[in-house]
C-alpha cells in the first residue's frame, strides 16, 4: 500500500485530487484517453503553483510519487467478463494463474484477493502449531505481521541492516535465538531488490519448505538467475493499483508443492471443495464440502481479466521502470547525503520503488525534505514505518533482546521517490534538481528526529552467542533460571524455549517471551528438532526416574545436560539463577563454549559393548554419562577405586553392585587388564585412567611412568588382543614438548597408541585427543580458588603472567565423542581453544561472579615441570583442519620419535620404575624428549600441598 506526501492546492472551481480509492483520473502528460490513470495516492493535480523563495518550477504540473496505467486490453477484458455475466472466481482466473505461474517459472498459481491473503493461506497452508513463531522483517508492511496474527501465529521481528532495509542471515540468526527455534519465516525481497532467500533459511535453521516469501515489490525479481516465483515454499505476489502488474487489488501465490495449492484453493473459499465455483455453471452440482477451515479471499474473473492483459505489457513496463531507476542513480550520484540503498545479494532488481536513505550529510532531516518537495509538488512515501514502533505489535510481536537497532537507525532516514510509467525523463531530472538544490551543509546541529513510538530498549552490547538452551519446566524456578541466563549472557547459555506438562503454560504458547515448545516427555524430539546443544532441569519437584529418563533423552541426541542444581538440591528447594554461576565457568575463559559433540557420534556407539577406564574419575564420570544415553548395549565401568564406581552406578541406575559392568581392575595389573578384555570383548574403549596432577608427579616420577605409559601399553594390548575396533586415549597438552613428568609420561602414551595403529587388525582405529586444563573436574583450578576464597585464604598463583588453555567439562567430552566418531587411526586431535587465558585474570572474574571483588592473590613461583605458557602443539608437529570446524590434528615431525626407538628404550624405563630409581626415570625421559630436565630443578617445598594450585586437565 501506498500513502503518498504532497500538499494539496486547488484552483478557483476545481477540487483537490482525489485519493487512490476514490475515481479520481489525473494525466502525467500528454496521451489519449485509454491512458488515464488513477492517482496513487491524494494531491495527483496538474496544477500550477507559484515557485517558493528557496526556488522551484513554477507553473509546472505536480509529479505524483505514484500513478496507476490500465491498458486498453486490460479495458476491453473487463468489458468482455462483463457482458459474459459470469465475473467472479471462474475460467478467467483459471487461465490468469496458468499463465501467471508460466511467467514466473513456477509449477502452480492461486489466485487471491491480496497479497496479505496470500500470505495468510500459505501460512495456514503449512501446517504450523499455534502460536507458532513466524519470523519477519521489522520493516514491512503492517498487512504481513495481520496474516501472521490472523493465521493463528506469534509474529517474531527480525531487524534490518540500513544499507539494505532488509534482514540478513546475522539478524535473522538472531531473532530465530530470540523466540527458540522459528516454525516459519517470510522474507521480503523490499523495493523489488533480490533477497538472499537460501542464506536467510539457512540463518534461521529452517528448510525452505517453510520459508514463505513477500514478493508484493518483487514481480520481475531474479534472485541469481532464478526468478522469485520459484524458490521456496510459497511466494506471494501483489497486485495493487502502484504495484509493477497493477490491477487494482487482488493477489497470486506461486508454489511448486501440488497439496499446498489445493489447501490454499479450498481455504480462499470458506474451505469450500476446490471447484466449488462451477457449481452455479451449467452442469455444475450443488453439491460441495467443507473439510477445513477458510476465508473468503478468492480472486474475481473481473480481476483476472486484467491481469491476464496486464501481463502481456510487463516485460515493456519493466525496461521502462529500470530506465528511470539509472537515471535517478547517475542524476543523484553528486548529491551528498542521498544515498540508495544496497542489494544484498546478485540478481535483478524489479525496481518497484526508488527508496533512499536521506543521512546527515544532506543537511536536512528527512521530514523537512519530505516537506519541501511537497510544497513544491513533488510526492513522496515511507516505506515502512517499522512494526515495533506501532501499539498493536508491541503487544504481538516478539522482539529480540536488545531491541532493534538497525529499524530505528534506518527508519528516520528512509524516503522513497516517485517511481511509475507515467513519470517523465523531465519530471525524473526535476526530482533530482530539487533534491540537489535542497540539500545543505548543517550550519547549527540539527534537530534529532521525532522519537518514535516508545518500543525497543537501546541496543546492549553485541550479545555472546551461546549454547541454544532447552529449559525443562516453565514454572516459578524455570522462568527465574531463564530470565537470569537471558540477562547474562557470560553464562554461555542462550535460553531458546520450555518444556512443560501444564496445559495452560503449552496453550499459552509464549512465557516471559520463551516459548513453550512441548510436553517434557518430548525432550528428545524438540532438542533434535530446534537445534538444541544444552538441556537444564528446572522442576523441583521432578520425581527421580522421571528426572533421570529426562536426562537420558536428552544426552542421547548428544546435547550436553546440565546437572546444577544437583538433582537432590532440586527436589528440596527451587532453583535461582545464580546456582547456575558454579556450572558456566565458561564465562571466565574469553570464549564461548562450544558444543562439540554432533548426533553423529550416536552411530559409533549405539549397540555397542563399551569399556571406559578410570570411569570414577570427573573425566570418566561425565563420559559414561553421555554413552550411556546413546544406547551401548553393555557399558563398562572399569577403575581401581571402589568408592568412586559405587558412586558411578548409582547416578547411572540408581542402584549398585547388581550389575556385571562395574570392574574394579587396576590398569597396571597386566594380567588382570588381559583377563577383563578376555571377558569382556569391548569394542570401543575410551582410555581415561591416568595419574594426572603435575607436582606430585615430579615429586614421584615412577608412578607417572607405571600408570600413564605401562598401564596404557597394558591396556593397548589386551584392546589389540580382544579385536576392539575403537580406542581412544584421553591426552593433556603437557606432552606438547613436554618439560614435565605428567607431559612426557602422557606424550609416550600417545606415541605407544600411535604405533598400535600400525600393527592393529584391518578396521581397528586407535587414536588420542588433548584436553586443556579442564574446569570443573575433580581438583581442578577453581574448585581451590573458591576454597580459598570461602575460607577467606589468600588465592595462590605461581606467576603473574601464567597462562592455560581451558575447556569445560562437555567441551572435553565432546572432543572425545567426536574423535572417535572422525578418527581413521594414529591421529592426536586436540579441541581449537582460540587463545589461552592469563591465570591471574580467571581468577579475578571468577572472584567477581562470587561477589568478591577484590581478591588477595599470593604469587608462589612456578613449581619444577610447569611451563609458563602452555602449547596445543609442539614444534615438531603440524596442525591440519578436520572435518569439523574446531577440532584440529597434531602430526608429528619428530625424529626420534619412531616406533623402533620406542620399542627399544621402554623396556629400560620400565626397569628403572621397577627398582624406583627416580633419576634413571628422569634420565631416560630426558633422552627421549629433548627439553625435559634431567633433575628436578627448583625447591621441593612441602608447601605445595599446602598452597594448592592444581595443573589439572
Amino acid at each position: 500500500m501506498t500513502v503518498e506526501r504532497t500538499r494539496p492546492r486547488e484552483s478557483p472551481g476545481e477540487p483537490a485530487g482525489q485519493a487512490l480509492n476514490g475515481s479520481s483520473h489525473t494525466r502525467a502528460g500528454p496521451r489519449g484517453p485509454a491512458d488515464q490513470h488513477q492517482d496513487a495516492g491524494p494531491r495527483g493535480h496538474e496544477q500550477p503553483h507559484p515557485g517558493s523563495e528557496q526556488g522551484g518550477h513554477a507553473a509546472e504540473p505536480d509529479i505524483p510519487f505514484a500513478a496507476t496505467r490500465i491498458s486498453v486490453e486490460a479495458r476491453a477484458a473487463v468489458q468482455r467478463v462483463l457482458a459474459s455475466g459470469w465475473v467472479t472466481t471462474g475460467h478467467e482466473t483459471e487461465a490468469f494463474e496458468k499463465e501467471f505461474a508460466a511467467h514466473v517459472e513456477a509449477g502452480l498459481a492461486v489466485g487471491v484477493s491480496s497479497c496479505t491473503a496470500a500470505l495468510e493461506l500459505s501460512l495456514r497452508g503449512l501446517g504450523l502449531p499455534p502460536g507458532g513463531r513466524v519470523l519477519l522483517p521489522a520493516v514491512t508492511f503492517c498487512g504481513v505481521a495481520q496474516a501472521v496474527l490472523h493465521a493463528g501465529l506469534r509474529p517474531v521481528l527480525v531487524d534490518v541492516d540500513p544499507r539494505t532495509a532488509m534482514a540478513d542471515p546475522d539478524t535473522v540468526a538472531r531473532a530465530a535465538r530470540a523466540c527458540g527455534c522459528p516454525h516459519a519465516m517470510t522474507v521480503l525481497h523490499y523495493a523489488g531488490a533480490p533477497a538472499p532467500v537460501a542464506a536467510l533459511a539457512e540463518a534461521a535453521q529452517l528448510p525452505l519448505t517453510h520459508v514463505i516469501e513477500d514478493a508484493a515489490h518483487a514481480l520481475g525479481t531474479t534472485v541469481g538467475e532464478r526468478p522469485v516465483g520459484s524458490l521456496s515454499r510459497a511466494t506471494c505476489f501483489s497486485f495493487y493499483a502502484t504495484k509493477n502488474l497493477p490491477i487494482g487489488e487482488g493477489g497470486m501465490v506461486t508454489t511448486d508443492d501440488p497439496e499446498l495449492a489445493e489447501r490454499i484453493r479450498r481455504a480462499r473459499l470458506h474451505g469450500m471443495s476446490a471447484d466449488a465455483w462451477r457449481r452455479n455453471m451449467p452442469g455444475g452440482s450443488w453439491r460441495y464440502t467443507v473439510e477445513g477451515p477458510g476465508l473468503k479471499a478468492n480472486m474475481t474473473d473481473v480481476q483476472a481479466a486484467v491481469g491476464r492483459a496486464q501481463l502481456r505489457h510487463l516485460d515493456d513496463w519493466q525496461r521502462r521502470r529500470h530506465d528511470i531507476v539509472r537515471r535517478y542513480t547517475a542524476a543523484l550520484e553528486g548529491v551528498p547525503g542521498i544515498e540508495p540503498l544496497d542489494v544484498p545479494t546478485p540478481g535483478r532488481h524489479a525496481c518497484h520503488l526508488y527508496a533512499v536513505r536521506v543521512t546527515p550529510e544532506y543537511g536536512r532531516s528527512r521530514d523537512e525534505l519530505s516537506e519541501l518537495l511537497a510544497e513544491r509538488g513533488i510526492g513522496t512515501s515511507v516505506h515502512f514505518i517499522p512494526l515495533h514502533h506501532m501499539p498493536y505489535f508491541r503487544d504481538t510481536a516478539t522482539v529480540p533482546p536488545g531491541g532493534l537497532p538497525g529499524a530505528d537507525a534506518l527508519f528516520p532516514q528512509l524516503l522513497s521517490l516517485p517511481l511509475h510509467l507515467e513519470l517523465a525523463d523531465s519530471a525524473v531530472d526535476r526530482v533530482c534538481d530539487e533534491l540537489a538544490r535542497l540539500a545543505r551543509k548543517p550550519r547549527t546541529p540539527l534537530p534529532p528526529p521525532p522519537a518514535p513510538a516508545p518500543a525497543a530498549a537501546p541496543p546492549d552490547p553485541p550479545r555472546p552467542t551461546g549454547l541454544r538452551t532447552l529449559v525443562v519446566g516453565a514454572g516459578e524456578a524455570g522462568r527465574a533460571l531463564a530470565r537470569d541466563l537471558a540477562r547474562t549472557p557470560q553464562f554461555g547459555l542462550d535460553p531458546v524455549g520450555f518444556l512443560d506438562d501444564d496445559p495452560d503454560k503449552r496453550r499459552a504458547a509464549v512465557i516471559g517471551e520463551l516459548p513453550v515448545l512441548g510436553e517434557v516427555d518430548g525432550v528428545r524430539e524438540t532438542v533434535l528438532a530446534h537445534g538444541i546443544e544444552a538441556v537444564v532441569v528446572a522442576i523441583p519437584g521432578l520425581g527421580r526416574e522421571r528426572f533421570r529418563q529426562v536426562v537420558g533423552a536428552a544426552e542421547a541426541t548428544g546435547a550436553s545436560v546440565r546437572y546444577l542444581p544437583s538433582f537432590i538440591a532440586a527436589l528440596r528447594r527451587d532453583v535461582v539463577g545464580s546456582d547456575m554461576r558454579a556450572l558456566n565457568v565458561h564465562q571466565l575463559i574469553g570464549r564461548t563454549e562450544m558444543h562439540v559433540v554432533s548426533p553423529g557420534a550416536r552411530s559409533t556407539v549405539a549397540g555397542r559393548r563399551v569399556l571406559v577406564t578410570g570411569a570414577g574419575g570427573s573425566i570418566g564420570s561425565e563420559l559414561c554419562h553421555q554413552v550411556r544415553a546413546f544406547g551401548p548395549s553393555r557399558l563398562f565401568l572399569l577403575d581401581h577405586d571402589e568408592s568412586n564406581l559405587h558412586r558411578l552406578q548409582l547416578e547411572l541406575y540408581g542402584d549398585a553392585l547388581l550389575s556385571d559392568d562395574i570392574v574394579i581392575s587396576d590398569i597396571r595389573d597386566r594380567p588382570r587388564i588381559d583377563q577383563v578384555f578376555r571377558e569382556l570383548r569391548p569394542e570401543i574403549v575410551f582410555h581415561a585412567a591416568a595419574h594426572k596432577h603435575l607436582p606430585l608427579l615430579e615429586r614421584h616420577p615412577c608412578e607417572g611412568v607405571k600408570s600413564n605409559v605401562r598401564g596404557t601399553e597394558n591396556v593397548v594390548r589386551a584392546a589389540a588382543a580382544a579385536g576392539t575396533e575403537r580406542f581412544v586415549l584421553i591426552s593433556t597438552d603437557k606432552a606438547a614438548d613436554p618439560v614435565s613428568v605428567l607431559g612426557a609420561t602422557k606424550r609416550l602414551a600417545e606415541l605407544i597408541v600411535r604405533d598400535a595403529q600400525h600393527t592393529a587388525p584391518e578396521g581397528s582405529v586407535y587414536t588420542a585427543v588433548r584436553f586443556g586444563n579442564v574446569l570443573g573436574s575433580r581438583g581442578s583450578l577453581l574448585s581451590v580458588v573458591a576454597e580459598q576464597l570461602g575460607s577467606g585464604a589468600p588465592v595462590t598463583v605461581t606467576h603473574p603472567d601464567v597462562t592455560r588453555f581451558f575447556m569445560t567439562v562437555e567441551e572435553a567430552v565432546g572432543l572425545v565423542l567426536e574423535a572417535a566418531r572422525m578418527a581413521e587411526g594414529g591421529e592426536v586431535y586436540v579441541l581449537d581453544m582460540s587463545g589461552p587465558v592469563r591465570i591471574v585474570d580467571l581468577v579475578r572474574r571468577f572472584a567477581r561472579s562470587l561477589n568478591v571483588p577484590d581478591v588477595d592473590i599470593r604469587f608462589t613461583g612456578l613449581r619444577p615441570g610447569e611451563k609458563l605458557n602452555e602449547t596445543l602443539f609442539s614444534a615438531h608437529e603440524d596442525r591440519t583442519h578436520t572435518a569439523h570446524p574446531r577440532i584440529l590434528a597434531a602430526t608429528s615431525r619428530a625424529p626420534g620419535e619412531n616406533p623402533f626407538a620406542l620399542a627399544a628404550g621402554l623396556p629400560d624405563l620400565y626397569a628403572a620404575t621397577e627398582r624406583n630409581d627416580t633419576g634413571a626415570v628422569r634420565r631416560m625421559l630426558a633422552g627421549l624428549f629433548p627439553g625435559f630436565p634431567e633433575s628436578a630443578s627448583g625447591r621441593q617445598a612441602p608447601a605445595v600441598m599446602a598452597d594448592p594450585y592444581p595443573d589439572d586437565f
